[in-house]
């Protein structure tokens, strides 16, 4: 657990939402950026609030580091504009911008101590020599490398050198910490450690911060919102829970954990018609019947039974092959029914109760409540 010290702690904590009903921390309207004929931004509009954790999310290519470089000046948008806590940054220089930033490299200056790189951004800070080695003092503290203030970075793991650009960025106690990708180089333990370690350390401190990153675990486990990205434009905006369990467009859907795409119709009501059979569903979106749509279920929201349960509306199906993935079993299963195959996962204990294998004939069922209806693309 991360011990935070009193006097770095300046920045009062967010509500439990997220908000505090005052001037959003970063206001971005209309940001477009082009490199050459590649639109990386197009029009971008985006409030992010006091307090908030907030991780871009998106493929390579999608836009999120572009925007992430433009709120820093790191990379001046075409168009658009800025405004960090009501102050218009959109042409400010790099210097005159407040923010810490940690990159994916952690860029540690190799000749110097872990001591003197956490020190580094204070020399302007008007402080005096022994107000910076109480501040570096306290950052190292905060981030559990106390004892490691005369090493230099070589002599570091990767997880130490990540909390030592952390400090390093936290040192003049920014408005705003902007994160690229930071945890990516590190080992999978190492981490989710560091990602439960970083998320606690932003809830202490309550500074407004954004990631960058294209893992999707790790944007659901860290963020208040996710800004789900895609060619150059935001396709969503939410909650972890609410992006994920309601998805607003097929590549939000696709993206961001596994989803079966049905083809359908859409049928009078909420229904869609597979091959013949109805299926009813929460949500046409004002869908007009006889619109070719994809009907969309996660593969951990699929019922699955034996060909003997009684299941009104279960779909018969043979398991193809079987891949253990821990506490769950991922499944691919044919269903001749709607003539696809189907991703379905069944957690382990239900798994060795029913004796299934490779061949086993079973009943699947689809949950109106779990079912998503997007209109198809050509």
């Amino acid at each position: 657990m991360l011990n935070v010290p009193e006097p770095i702690a300046n920045h009062v904590p967010p509500k439990p939402d997220g908000k505090d009903g005052g001037t959003p921390a970063l206001r971005i309207r209309s940001l477009s950026k082009s490199f050459g004929k590649f639109v990386a931004l197009d029009c971008i509009d985006l409030d992010i609030e006091q307090g908030e954790f907030v991780c871009f999310l998106g493929p390579s290519g999608c836009g999120k580091t572009t925007l992430l470089r433009a709120i820093a000046g790191l990379d001046l948008q075409d168009r658009g504009t800025i405004h960090q806590n009501g102050r218009d940054i959109s042409r400010l220089p790099v210097g005159r911008r407040d923010f810490g930033i940690v990159f994916q490299s952690y860029a540690l200056f190799p000749n110097l101590t872990v001591e003197r790189n956490v020190g580094y951004g204070l020399h302007a800070a008007g402080l005096s020599g022994q107000q910076r080695k109480q501040r570096v003092h306290e950052l190292l503290e905060l981030v559990g490398l106390q004892n490691q203030a005369a090493k230099y970075p070589a002599q570091l793991s990767g997880g130490q050198q990540q909390r030592v650009a952390l400090a390093r960025a936290l040192a003049p106690s920014p408005g705003l910490l902007l994160l690229d990708e930071p945890l990516s180089a590190l080992d999978a333990q190492v981490r989710l450690h560091l990602r439960d370690q970083l998320r606690q350390l932003q809830r202490s401190l309550g500074v407004t911060t954004i990631m960058v990153t294209h893992d999707q675990d790790e944007a659901l486990a860290t963020a208040d919102r996710i800004v789900v990205m895609n060619q150059g434009e935001i396709e969503q905006v939410g909650t972890p829970e609410g992006v994920f369990s309601r998805p607003a467009s097929p590549f939000v859907a696709g993206f961001l954990g596994d989803m079966n795409f049905i083809p359908a119709i859409a049928a009078t009501g909420n229904s869609v018609t597979v091959a013949g059979m109805t299926f009813a569903v929460p949500d046409m979106e004002g869908l007009a019947p006889g619109t070719q749509v994809s009907l969309c279920i996660r593969p951990a929201d699929i019922a699955v039974g034996m060909v003997n349960a009684n299941r009104p509306g279960g779909l018969e199906a043979v398991v193809e092959t079987v891949s253990f993935r821990g506490n769950f079993y991922r499944l691919s299963v044919n269903c001749r029914q709607i003539g696809q195959t189907l991703d379905v996962e069944i957690m382990r204990s239900a798994w060795e109760d029913r004796g299934l294998a490779s061949g086993s004939k079973i009943v699947v069922t689809f949950p109106a409540a779990n079912l998503r209806v997007f209109p198809r693309r050509a």
